[in-house]
């Protein structure tokens, strides 16, 4: 799983270390400026030849670029997805490869990743609690105890 807004910051911090304005970087890869603000603001991803001439350019791995080799992340209790691309954190706690307190998740999330979460959870990939029940709409916890789902 690749997080755009860490990418985007890790791009960001290498052209400020490295003495270049986004307009200087984007003239070395023979993109707009406003591809490498897109790129730091998270919105989009270089592609993988600019991953690779971003490599070159400021000696580091393309696995340090993209934070492949990030540890998971433990999400806060305060604000879950701040500074982080919604996307990639819900698809990381319905994949367990980032931890967080469902509880404490839930009231952040849209319909439709609430609805992810509890699709993740229904076929037995996240723990259903009874603080998570406490949280549930009536919907949701029918949706999740339906036809012979987990009790």
């Amino acid at each position: 799983m690749i997080d755009l807004v860490s990418v985007g910051k890790k791009i960001a911090s290498l052209r400020n270390a490295g003495g270049y304005s986004q307009e200087a970087l984007a003239g070395r890869l023979y993109v707009s400026r406003q591809a490498v603000s897109a790129w730091e603001l998270g919105k989009s991803a270089p592609t993988i030849d600019n991953v690779i001439e971003l490599s070159a350019l400021f000696g580091v791995s393309f696995e340090e670029i993209l934070c492949l080799n990030e540890e998971p992340i433990v999400l806060p209790r305060d604000d879950p997805f701040a500074g982080r691309d919604r996307s990639y954190v819900i698809r990381g706690v319905a994949e367990k490869k980032i931890h967080a307190d469902l509880p404490s998740l839930f009231p952040f999330c849209t319909i439709e990743e609430r609805m992810r979460l509890l699709r993740a959870a229904k076929k037995g990939a996240l723990p259903i609690s009874e603080r998570l029940r406490s949280v549930l709409t009536i919907e949701e916890t029918n949706y999740l105890f339906e036809g012979g789902g987990r009790k």
